[in-house]
Protein backbone atom coordinates (compact mmCIF):
# COMPACT_ATOMS: atom_id res chain seq x y z
CA UNK A 1 0.00 0.00 0.00
CA UNK A 2 1.49 3.37 -0.69
CA UNK A 3 2.37 5.28 2.21
CA UNK A 4 0.14 8.07 2.87
CA UNK A 5 1.26 12.00 2.44
CA UNK A 6 1.25 13.01 5.76
CA UNK A 7 -0.64 17.26 5.53
CA UNK A 8 -1.26 19.80 8.07
CA UNK A 9 -3.87 22.63 8.20
CA UNK A 10 -3.03 26.18 8.34
CA UNK A 11 -6.62 27.38 9.34
CA UNK A 12 -9.46 25.45 11.03
CA UNK A 13 -12.67 26.70 9.56
CA UNK A 14 -15.67 25.49 8.16
CA UNK A 15 -13.79 24.93 4.88
CA UNK A 16 -10.79 23.63 6.03
CA UNK A 17 -13.00 20.74 7.64
CA UNK A 18 -13.89 19.78 4.30
CA UNK A 19 -10.93 19.44 2.95
CA UNK A 20 -10.00 17.06 5.39
CA UNK A 21 -12.79 15.27 5.20
CA UNK A 22 -11.79 15.24 1.67
CA UNK A 23 -8.58 13.68 2.52
CA UNK A 24 -9.62 11.36 4.38
CA UNK A 25 -12.16 10.21 2.12
CA UNK A 26 -9.37 10.10 -1.19
CA UNK A 27 -7.15 7.37 1.12
CA UNK A 28 -3.81 8.91 -0.36
CA UNK A 29 -3.25 11.32 2.29
CA UNK A 30 -3.66 12.06 6.15
CA UNK A 31 -4.50 15.43 8.27
CA UNK A 32 -1.80 15.39 11.37
CA UNK A 33 -1.56 18.66 12.28
CA UNK A 34 -3.48 21.88 12.30
CA UNK A 35 -3.45 25.79 13.22
CA UNK A 36 -5.48 28.76 13.41
CA UNK A 37 -4.75 31.73 15.68
CA UNK A 38 -7.86 31.38 18.23
CA UNK A 39 -6.48 28.42 20.19
CA UNK A 40 -10.34 26.89 20.81
CA UNK A 41 -10.44 26.71 16.47
CA UNK A 42 -7.43 24.50 16.37
CA UNK A 43 -8.41 22.62 19.81
CA UNK A 44 -12.01 22.10 18.03
CA UNK A 45 -10.17 21.03 14.50
CA UNK A 46 -7.23 18.68 16.39
CA UNK A 47 -10.24 16.97 18.65
CA UNK A 48 -12.64 16.31 15.70
CA UNK A 49 -9.97 15.06 12.64
CA UNK A 50 -7.84 13.07 15.07
CA UNK A 51 -4.57 15.40 14.53
CA UNK A 52 -2.49 17.11 17.04
CA UNK A 53 -3.02 21.26 17.09
CA UNK A 54 -0.06 23.27 16.66
CA UNK A 55 0.69 26.16 18.89
CA UNK A 56 1.91 28.15 16.64
CA UNK A 57 2.46 28.66 12.71
CA UNK A 58 5.85 28.20 13.60
CA UNK A 59 5.35 25.27 15.11
CA UNK A 60 3.63 23.78 12.00
CA UNK A 61 5.80 24.65 10.00
CA UNK A 62 9.04 22.96 11.73
CA UNK A 63 6.96 19.74 12.15
CA UNK A 64 9.50 16.68 10.18
CA UNK A 65 6.39 15.02 9.89
CA UNK A 66 4.61 17.37 7.83
CA UNK A 67 5.29 17.31 3.62
CA UNK A 68 2.67 19.44 2.29
CA UNK A 69 0.34 21.92 4.38
CA UNK A 70 -3.42 23.06 2.97
CA UNK A 71 -4.15 27.04 4.07
CA UNK A 72 -7.66 27.68 3.54
CA UNK A 73 -7.63 31.14 5.12
CA UNK A 74 -8.19 34.18 3.96
CA UNK A 75 -7.42 34.57 0.87
CA UNK A 76 -5.87 38.23 1.76
CA UNK A 77 -2.86 36.35 3.56
CA UNK A 78 -2.47 33.50 1.08
CA UNK A 79 0.71 35.07 -0.36
CA UNK A 80 2.52 35.23 3.36
CA UNK A 81 1.00 31.94 3.84
CA UNK A 82 2.43 30.34 0.76
CA UNK A 83 5.62 32.11 1.25
CA UNK A 84 6.22 30.89 5.13
CA UNK A 85 5.63 27.14 3.80
CA UNK A 86 7.71 27.16 0.91
CA UNK A 87 10.45 28.59 3.20
CA UNK A 88 10.29 25.74 4.94
CA UNK A 89 9.97 23.43 2.48
CA UNK A 90 6.42 22.19 2.87
CA UNK A 91 4.54 21.53 -0.30
CA UNK A 92 1.14 23.98 -0.78
CA UNK A 93 -2.23 23.17 -1.57
CA UNK A 94 -4.09 26.45 -1.35
CA UNK A 95 -8.02 26.93 -1.42
CA UNK A 96 -8.92 29.53 -4.07
CA UNK A 97 -9.20 32.54 -4.87
CA UNK A 98 -5.32 32.15 -5.22
CA UNK A 99 -4.48 35.12 -4.17
CA UNK A 100 -6.11 38.88 -3.44
CA UNK A 101 -3.92 40.28 -6.44
CA UNK A 102 -1.80 39.48 -10.12
CA UNK A 103 1.68 40.48 -7.85
CA UNK A 104 0.35 38.74 -5.20
CA UNK A 105 0.23 35.50 -7.13
CA UNK A 106 3.35 36.43 -9.19
CA UNK A 107 5.51 36.24 -5.64
CA UNK A 108 3.60 32.92 -4.24
CA UNK A 109 4.09 31.44 -7.66
CA UNK A 110 8.02 32.41 -7.37
CA UNK A 111 8.33 31.69 -3.72
CA UNK A 112 7.31 27.99 -4.36
CA UNK A 113 9.50 28.00 -7.69
CA UNK A 114 12.46 29.10 -5.62
CA UNK A 115 12.55 26.45 -2.84
CA UNK A 116 11.32 23.74 -4.89
CA UNK A 117 7.89 22.97 -3.59
CA UNK A 118 4.77 21.87 -5.40
CA UNK A 119 1.81 24.38 -5.54
CA UNK A 120 -1.93 23.70 -5.88
CA UNK A 121 -5.02 25.95 -5.92
CA UNK A 122 -8.02 24.46 -4.76
CA UNK A 123 -10.29 24.64 -8.05
CA UNK A 124 -12.08 21.16 -7.81
CA UNK A 125 -14.81 22.07 -10.01
CA UNK A 126 -13.38 21.76 -13.38
CA UNK A 127 -13.33 17.94 -11.88
CA UNK A 128 -16.43 17.54 -12.49
CA UNK A 129 -18.13 14.26 -14.38
CA UNK A 130 -19.60 16.97 -16.71
CA UNK A 131 -17.01 19.05 -17.06
CA UNK A 132 -14.43 16.39 -18.03
CA UNK A 133 -16.60 14.77 -20.24
CA UNK A 134 -17.13 18.06 -22.51
CA UNK A 135 -13.64 18.96 -21.79
CA UNK A 136 -12.92 15.58 -23.71
CA UNK A 137 -15.38 16.16 -26.75
CA UNK A 138 -13.97 19.42 -27.51
CA UNK A 139 -10.28 17.49 -27.40
CA UNK A 140 -11.83 15.19 -30.01
CA UNK A 141 -13.29 17.68 -32.23
CA UNK A 142 -17.22 16.78 -30.96
CA UNK A 143 -18.71 19.76 -30.61
CA UNK A 144 -16.98 21.62 -33.74
CA UNK A 145 -15.88 25.26 -33.50
CA UNK A 146 -16.75 26.79 -29.99
CA UNK A 147 -18.67 30.23 -30.21
CA UNK A 148 -20.18 31.12 -27.34
CA UNK A 149 -19.88 30.10 -23.46
CA UNK A 150 -22.71 30.37 -20.83
CA UNK A 151 -22.25 30.38 -16.73
CA UNK A 152 -24.50 31.12 -13.94
CA UNK A 153 -22.68 30.05 -10.38
CA UNK A 154 -25.19 31.79 -7.73
CA UNK A 155 -26.52 30.44 -4.49
CA UNK A 156 -28.98 32.63 -1.89
CA UNK A 157 -26.31 32.79 0.68
CA UNK A 158 -26.90 36.59 1.11
CA UNK A 159 -30.07 36.17 3.15
CA UNK A 160 -28.15 33.92 5.75
CA UNK A 161 -24.76 34.88 6.25
CA UNK A 162 -23.58 36.93 9.33
CA UNK A 163 -22.85 40.31 9.67
CA UNK A 164 -19.18 39.80 10.58
CA UNK A 165 -18.64 37.32 7.90
CA UNK A 166 -15.73 38.45 5.54
CA UNK A 167 -17.74 38.17 2.44
CA UNK A 168 -19.70 41.14 3.04
CA UNK A 169 -16.25 43.29 3.25
CA UNK A 170 -16.35 44.85 -0.23
CA UNK A 171 -12.21 45.10 -0.09
CA UNK A 172 -12.27 41.18 0.39
CA UNK A 173 -15.16 40.69 -2.28
CA UNK A 174 -14.94 43.05 -5.00
CA UNK A 175 -17.72 42.21 -7.52
CA UNK A 176 -19.59 40.64 -5.19
CA UNK A 177 -20.16 36.97 -5.32
CA UNK A 178 -17.44 36.81 -8.08
CA UNK A 179 -14.48 36.56 -5.42
CA UNK A 180 -15.72 33.16 -3.68
CA UNK A 181 -18.31 31.83 -6.13
CA UNK A 182 -17.40 33.29 -9.92
CA UNK A 183 -13.92 33.00 -10.02
CA UNK A 184 -14.76 28.80 -10.20
CA UNK A 185 -16.45 29.58 -13.39
CA UNK A 186 -13.74 31.80 -14.60
CA UNK A 187 -11.42 28.57 -14.04
CA UNK A 188 -14.01 26.28 -15.65
CA UNK A 189 -14.21 28.71 -18.60
CA UNK A 190 -10.26 29.09 -18.70
CA UNK A 191 -10.16 25.45 -18.83
CA UNK A 192 -12.63 24.12 -21.20
CA UNK A 193 -12.38 26.75 -23.74
CA UNK A 194 -9.50 29.69 -22.63
CA UNK A 195 -8.38 31.63 -22.24
CA UNK A 196 -10.14 34.44 -21.66
CA UNK A 197 -8.49 37.99 -23.49
CA UNK A 198 -10.60 40.61 -22.98
CA UNK A 199 -13.32 41.20 -20.35
CA UNK A 200 -16.13 43.79 -19.66
CA UNK A 201 -18.18 43.74 -16.25
CA UNK A 202 -21.59 45.15 -15.13
CA UNK A 203 -22.60 44.91 -11.87
CA UNK A 204 -25.73 45.53 -9.58
CA UNK A 205 -24.60 47.88 -6.55
CA UNK A 206 -26.03 46.73 -3.41
CA UNK A 207 -29.12 48.51 -2.24
CA UNK A 208 -29.15 46.71 1.04
CA UNK A 209 -25.50 44.91 1.78
CA UNK A 210 -22.47 46.59 0.86
CA UNK A 211 -21.17 44.11 -1.81
CA UNK A 212 -22.43 44.09 -5.40
CA UNK A 213 -25.58 42.02 -5.49
CA UNK A 214 -24.99 40.48 -8.71
CA UNK A 215 -22.09 40.71 -11.12
CA UNK A 216 -22.00 39.82 -15.34
CA UNK A 217 -18.52 39.02 -17.30
CA UNK A 218 -18.37 39.66 -20.98
CA UNK A 219 -15.90 37.52 -22.34
CA UNK A 220 -13.41 37.56 -25.31
CA UNK A 221 -11.60 34.48 -25.89
CA UNK A 222 -8.01 34.21 -27.34
CA UNK A 223 -9.71 31.70 -29.69
CA UNK A 224 -12.28 34.60 -31.00
CA UNK A 225 -15.22 32.91 -29.05
CA UNK A 226 -17.40 34.68 -26.76
CA UNK A 227 -19.01 34.02 -23.13
CA UNK A 228 -20.43 35.16 -20.26
CA UNK A 229 -20.29 34.62 -16.62
CA UNK A 230 -23.51 35.86 -14.01
CA UNK A 231 -22.75 35.11 -9.99
CA UNK A 232 -24.88 36.22 -7.40
CA UNK A 233 -25.66 35.78 -3.45
CA UNK A 234 -29.02 36.73 -4.29
CA UNK A 235 -30.79 33.88 -6.25
CA UNK A 236 -31.72 30.43 -6.03
CA UNK A 237 -28.91 28.15 -5.85
CA UNK A 238 -27.61 28.04 -10.04
CA UNK A 239 -24.31 26.17 -11.31
CA UNK A 240 -24.46 25.76 -14.91
CA UNK A 241 -21.88 25.94 -17.95
CA UNK A 242 -22.76 25.58 -21.32
CA UNK A 243 -20.53 25.36 -24.14
CA UNK A 244 -22.38 25.86 -27.91
CA UNK A 245 -19.86 24.92 -30.64
CA UNK A 246 -21.03 24.01 -34.53
CA UNK A 247 -21.51 20.75 -34.32
CA UNK A 248 -23.31 20.46 -31.07
CA UNK A 249 -23.99 22.32 -27.54
CA UNK A 250 -23.17 20.46 -23.65
CA UNK A 251 -25.41 21.74 -20.63
CA UNK A 252 -23.75 20.75 -17.35
CA UNK A 253 -25.92 21.23 -14.87
CA UNK A 254 -26.12 20.35 -11.09
CA UNK A 255 -22.76 21.66 -10.39
CA UNK A 256 -21.45 19.07 -12.83
CA UNK A 257 -22.71 16.05 -12.00
CA UNK A 258 -25.85 16.31 -15.27
CA UNK A 259 -24.72 16.62 -18.71
CA UNK A 260 -26.99 17.26 -22.02
CA UNK A 261 -25.71 17.08 -25.38
CA UNK A 262 -27.49 18.78 -28.41
CA UNK A 263 -26.57 18.07 -32.21
CA UNK A 264 -26.58 20.82 -35.01
CA UNK A 265 -29.40 18.32 -36.50
CA UNK A 266 -30.90 16.80 -33.14
CA UNK A 267 -34.29 18.35 -32.14
CA UNK A 268 -33.94 18.67 -28.08
CA UNK A 269 -30.73 18.18 -25.80
CA UNK A 270 -30.28 14.34 -24.69
CA UNK A 271 -28.52 13.33 -21.14
CA UNK A 272 -26.07 11.55 -20.89
CA UNK A 273 -24.82 8.80 -18.18
CA UNK A 274 -22.06 10.29 -16.08
CA UNK A 275 -19.74 8.37 -13.42
CA UNK A 276 -20.26 10.23 -10.52
CA UNK A 277 -17.06 11.76 -8.53
CA UNK A 278 -16.15 12.66 -5.41
CA UNK A 279 -14.31 16.10 -6.28
CA UNK A 280 -12.66 17.11 -3.75
CA UNK A 281 -11.23 13.58 -2.85
CA UNK A 282 -10.21 13.40 -5.96
CA UNK A 283 -8.21 16.97 -6.22
CA UNK A 284 -7.24 16.05 -2.83
CA UNK A 285 -5.47 12.48 -4.23
CA UNK A 286 -4.22 14.21 -7.07
CA UNK A 287 -2.18 16.26 -4.39
CA UNK A 288 -0.96 13.47 -2.53
CA UNK A 289 0.11 12.19 -6.02
CA UNK A 290 2.14 14.94 -7.31
CA UNK A 291 3.27 15.02 -3.49
CA UNK A 292 4.76 11.42 -4.38
CA UNK A 293 6.40 12.65 -7.75
CA UNK A 294 3.79 10.19 -9.51
CA UNK A 295 1.58 13.08 -11.40
CA UNK A 296 1.98 16.89 -12.23
CA UNK A 297 0.05 19.52 -10.53
CA UNK A 298 -2.82 19.99 -12.49
CA UNK A 299 -3.84 23.05 -11.15
CA UNK A 300 -1.26 24.62 -10.67
CA UNK A 301 -0.08 28.39 -9.38
CA UNK A 302 -0.35 29.47 -12.82
CA UNK A 303 -3.67 28.20 -13.74
CA UNK A 304 -4.75 30.18 -10.49
CA UNK A 305 -3.17 33.27 -11.43
CA UNK A 306 -5.28 32.95 -14.58
CA UNK A 307 -8.25 33.29 -12.50
CA UNK A 308 -6.97 36.07 -10.90
CA UNK A 309 -5.80 38.04 -13.94
CA UNK A 310 -9.61 37.76 -15.25
CA UNK A 311 -10.88 38.89 -11.70
CA UNK A 312 -8.54 41.86 -11.81
CA UNK A 313 -9.46 42.98 -15.26
CA UNK A 314 -13.09 42.16 -14.22
CA UNK A 315 -12.57 44.89 -11.30
CA UNK A 316 -10.82 47.46 -13.80
CA UNK A 317 -13.71 47.30 -16.01
CA UNK A 318 -16.36 47.57 -13.21
CA UNK A 319 -14.50 50.77 -12.22
CA UNK A 320 -13.78 52.24 -15.71
CA UNK A 321 -16.33 50.92 -17.74
CA UNK A 322 -14.68 50.01 -20.57
CA UNK A 323 -13.72 46.35 -21.60
CA UNK A 324 -10.25 45.34 -20.06
CA UNK A 325 -7.41 43.02 -21.86
CA UNK A 326 -5.97 40.93 -19.77
CA UNK A 327 -2.54 40.85 -21.19
CA UNK A 328 -2.90 45.16 -19.34
CA UNK A 329 -3.24 43.57 -16.30
CA UNK A 330 -0.52 41.03 -16.23
CA UNK A 331 1.60 43.64 -17.98
CA UNK A 332 0.76 46.31 -15.45
CA UNK A 333 2.77 44.35 -12.50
Amino acid sequence: MTDKVRLASIGTGRWAGELADAVARSGQAEVVSGWARRPEGREAFGEKFGCRPAGSLEELLADPEVQGVIITTSHQSHREMIEQAAAAGKHVFVDKPFTNTVEDGLAAIAAARDAGVLLQVGHQRRRTPAKRKIKSMLEAGELGDVETVVTNQSIPNGFKMPETAWRWDPEQSPLGSMTSLGVHKIDTINYLVGPVRRVFAFTRPGRVKPIDEATVLALELESGALGTLTTSFFTPVVNDTTVFGTDAAAWSTKGGAKLKIQGRDDPEPVEVELEPIDELADQMAAFAAAVRGEAPVEVDGEAGLAVIAVMEAAVESAESGRAVDVASVMAGT
